[in-house]
């Protein structure tokens, strides 16, 4: 609608363009001819012309001040046209050459349909002129006979007038025109560039909504060993112990060293996972206030060993400036954005480069900016920067997932980051944080094992349904303190929760042959107080209808790679919830 009006508004403006250039010509030229024309004795025709120029600058004034161009353009073509019909009469007959500029000028001033009905007045005032005579109506033909030759040279200078207000007209008319085509072409290419845009950005989407996919389907295969793998590990660790301490010094502290980088090292894979995960869904954790000044100050320490060969590291950041996030999210933000700043610098020149951390607060939100003297980023790669698995860095240096994971964190705590320049002398980056507007995080309490449940008043009953044996077996030595049962099959399981007496029924909920979803169904109709009892592990809610299932359950799930400590505070917690702190005295 509004770009119709300013084309509106443009065609509007050129008519009256058109008009006044016309009448202005037509009434300097007039005054000339009238001027002649009283000379010349032809009173009445001079008073003609006189009244058709001071008509011609009173529409003029009238459209200036508001009105409607269209309505101008009639009346000054309409007074133009009765002029030269009344001169042809007084001249005796059709010999005044101003006739054909009649029509062009409606045309131009108004539209085709005037120029056509003006078309047709003239032919009809021509063929009456024409064919007067012959019927007896005598035409004056007022001029004398010596002035007929200086009026047939004042008729040839009125047609080069003429010629010349016609193409000065049909040039605006030429330059309104291509200003509308300019004008189209601009918004054809914008809405051309839009669409390119739009289809890149669905791309981009689609390619995204794949890795999540991906991501979530790895994430659960992966976490499933994962669980056992760590979780048997660190059992043998504790059995061996004990077996150590007979054996010489070095085998004992290679033993231990050996088990410690094996768990730690899988604890590492569990971090891969972890941030594979970030592109399925939005990371649910909770949020709160979180120190910057301080969350810095550590990254800065985790990754020195990356730094401390390739830069300097300057931080700017005022103490008590807090965010709104997750603590161990934010953590991760700034420790993927010094180890990309670190890896952008070449190592041995240390003296020579460095990495500036400062943050600012600006238009209500909280900017931490993060530059480097690193080689910066290919133009060409601006664009890809963001893509998961797109890197720079040689094989085997880089995942190409540091980026996509940072702003998949930081949109799912209301964050964004973007590149603010990158050239041959370094690069920078922006994240904008929400600022906090609520208490710190408060973190779960930790679970010691001197404090566990005691089975004093109680023996706790459980019930562990996984597909996994592996798992299960793990589970079920690591809960040996409980009276813990497994089971591998769905159905089974259903059938041992509905009629025995356990007290927290420990679940799988992603499992192939009969879900955790559908057994927490299944018992909600035979059992709703066995159902009540369950607590879910999952490996990654790679499916939208297990995520929003697990929306329901806050509390009463825990991922895999399983922590104890997290395990043994969610059975407490399920067990004072169904049965009475009593129980757990």
């Amino acid at each position: 609608m509004r770009e119709m009006s300013d084309l509106l508004r443009a065609e509007e403006s050129r008519r009256l363009y058109v008009l006044t250039t016309v009448t202005f010509g037509f009434v300097t030229f007039g005054l000339a001819v009238a001027f002649r024309f009283s000379e010349m004795g032809l009173q009445r025709l001079s008073l003609a012309v006189l009244a058709a120029a001071v008509s011609g600058l009173l529409v003029l004034g009238w459209v200036h001040r508001g009105g409607s161009s269209v309505r101008g353009g009639l009346m000054a073509t309409s007074i133009l046209y009765v002029l030269v019909a009344y001169s042809s009469f007084l001249l005796g007959g059709p010999a005044f050459d101003w006739f054909y500029v009649v029509p062009v000028l409606g045309a131009l001033l108004v539209g085709m349909q005037a120029g056509w009905l003006f078309s047709g007045l003239v032919l009809l005032s021509a063929t009456f002129l024409w064919i007067a005579p012959s019927y007896g109506l005598e035409l004056t033909g007022q001029v004398a006979a010596g002035l007929q030759q200086q009026e047939a040279l004042a008729s040839r200078l009125s047609v080069v007038v003429a010629i010349g207000l016609l193409l000065s007209a049909i040039g605006s008319q030429q330059r309104h025109s291509r200003s509308i085509l300019e004008r189209v072409n601009n918004e054809l290419n914008y809405e051309m560039n839009q669409r390119t845009e739009m289809q890149a950005r669905v791309v981009r989407t689609e390619r995204a909504a794949s890795m999540g996919s991906l991501a979530a389907g790895m994430a659960h295969e992966i976490n499933n060993p994962l669980t056992y793998v760590i979780g048997n590990l660190e059992l043998l660790k504790t059995y061996l112990a004990n077996q150590l301490a007979a054996s010489p010094p070095q085998v004992q502290s290679e033993t231990e060293s050996m088990l410690s980088e094996a768990i730690e090292g899988s604890y590492r894979v569990a971090g891969l996972v972890r941030d594979l995960k970030t592109f399925a869904h939005a990371d649910e954790e909770a949020k709160g206030a979180v120190n910057l000044a301080q969350i810095i100050d550590r990254a800065s320490k985790m990754v020195a060993h990356e730094i401390k060969h390739r830069a300097q590291v300057e931080i700017e950041c005022p103490e008590g400036i807090e965010v709104l996030g997750n603590p161990g999210r934010v953590l991760q933000v700034v420790i993927n954005l010094l180890t990309n700043a670190a890896h952008s610098v070449e190592p041995g020149s240390a003296k020579d480069n460095w990495i500036r951390v400062s943050v600012k607060f600006r238009e209500g939100r909280i900017f931490l900016r993060v530059a480097d003297t690193g080689s910066g980023i290919d133009s060409e790669l601006m664009e890809r920067i963001f893509e998961p698995f797109f890197t720079t860095k040689a094989v085997g240096f880089g995942m190409g997932m540091g980026l996509s994971i940072t702003r998949n964190v930081l949109h799912s705590m209301g964050g964004e980051i973007d590149l603010e320049y990158s050239s041959p002398d370094g690069t920078a980056f922006v994240v904008a944080f929400p600022p906090s507007e609520v208490s710190e995080v408060q973190p779960a309490p930790e679970w010691v094992p001197d404090q566990a449940i005691s089975a004093s008043k109680t023996e706790l009953k459980l019930l562990i349904v996984d597909d996994e044996k592996q798992v299960l077996s793990y589970l079920g030595a690591s809960l040996s303190h409980y009276r813990a049962e497994t089971e591998i099959d769905g159905q089974s399981a259903i059938q041992r929760a509905a009629e025995g007496n356990f007290d927290v029924i420990l679940c799988d909920l992603m499992m192939p042959q009969v879900t955790g979803m559908e057994i927490y169904a299944a018992l909600q109709e035979r059992n709703p107080s066995a159902a009540n009892r369950m607590i879910f592990m999952t490996g990654g809610a790679f499916v939208e209808e297990a995520a929003e299932f697990l929306k329901g359950f806050s509390g009463r799930c825990v991922e895999k790679p399983i922590e104890l400590a997290a395990l043994e505070s969610r059975i407490r917690a399920r067990v004072e919830a169904t049965q009475g702190p009593e129980m757990v005295d």
